[in-house]
Formats: structure tokens, C-alpha cells, sequence
């Protein structure tokens, strides 16, 4: 019993210093990548105002009343049976850029829909294309361009 409150008194300065440590690093590249990482790849489903099976093995969720994203909404259409690997964002009203979300070392390409960032190797995001669109940005991983948008292939060679 005496281990148990311990333990628990102990867990709260611990909490306090990760909630600080999160907090302060908010606005930085690093924690974009991960919030944009970890709604591509579902941890952020539940909260998502539809989800939807919309054929061919791909299904899509929906944000509009609370993107993970800061933006006006957002969607992930996905490939259910590699989802990590085959997934593209659709960011409308983003507060940030392609720049921000592709990284200072990021290479600019052209594709079939236009000029895009392809981060760099070194980035988690590296085998994606942070497209820039008229409402938003689109990022495109590149399993989902071999499936989905063939055409975006060329500008992922370097």
C-alpha cells in the first residue's frame, strides 16, 4: 500500500515535467512531423468525425470539428492492409506551411499536379511529397503514389 502511494506521488512531478517539456517544444518541426505521423497512421481515429470504408482495401477519417492537425479540417484516405506505409493527408486551411511540415532540408520537385517538397532522407517523413494545393497541402507517401497516383512517382527519385 505504501509502494502504491509512493509510486503515485512520485508519477506527478514526473508528469508535470513531460507535460512542460511537450508544451515548450509545441510550434517546433519535430512535433509537427509526429502529430502529422501519428494521424496518417490512425492513433488519432477515434476522435475523428467519420470514418468510412470507401473501397479497393482503402478506407478514409474525417476531422473537421477537431483536426489533429492545426487546420481547418483534415483527411487520411489509407490502405487498410498497410496502412503505415500507403496513406495520403489532405490538410485544408493548415496555420502552417509545406516548408514547415517538409523540413529546411527538404528538395523541391515538380509533379504532374504542380511544384512539391520531397523531404529529406535524414526526416521521418522522407518517403513522402508535401504537395501544396489551393485550400491546403497534400502529403502523399510513396506506397500510396504506387497505388494510387502513379503519376507522382517520378518525383520521388532524388
Amino acid at each position: 500500500m505504501r509502494s502504491a502511494a509512493l509510486a503515485a506521488l512520485l508519477a506527478v512531478p514526473l508528469l508535470s515535467l513531460s507535460a512542460c517539456r511537450s508544451g515548450a517544444a509545441q510550434g517546433r518541426g519535430e512535433d509537427l512531423v509526429s502529430r502529422t505521423l501519428f494521424t496518417a497512421t490512425g492513433a488519432f481515429d477515434v476522435q475523428a468525425d467519420r470514418r468510412e470504408r470507401i473501397g479497393g482495401g482503402l478506407r478514409r477519417a474525417s476531422w473537421q470539428t477537431r483536426p489533429p492537425l492545426q487546420a481547418a479540417a483534415v483527411v487520411v484516405q489509407y490502405d487498410s492492409d498497410a496502412r503505415p506505409l500507403s496513406w495520403q493527408l489532405e490538410i485544408s486551411g493548415p496555420t502552417f506551411t509545406a516548408q514547415d511540415l517538409a523540413g529546411e532540408d527538404a528538395t523541391a520537385v515538380r509533379t504532374v499536379q504542380g511544384r512539391a517538397l520531397h523531404p529529406a532522407a535524414t526526416s521521418r517523413l522522407a518517403d513522402t511529397l508535401v504537395i501544396p494545393t489551393p485550400g491546403g497541402l497534400r502529403v502523399v507517401t510513396r506506397g500510396y503514389a504506387t497505388q494510387e497516383d502513379p503519376a507522382l512517382l517520378p518525383a520521388f527519385r532524388r
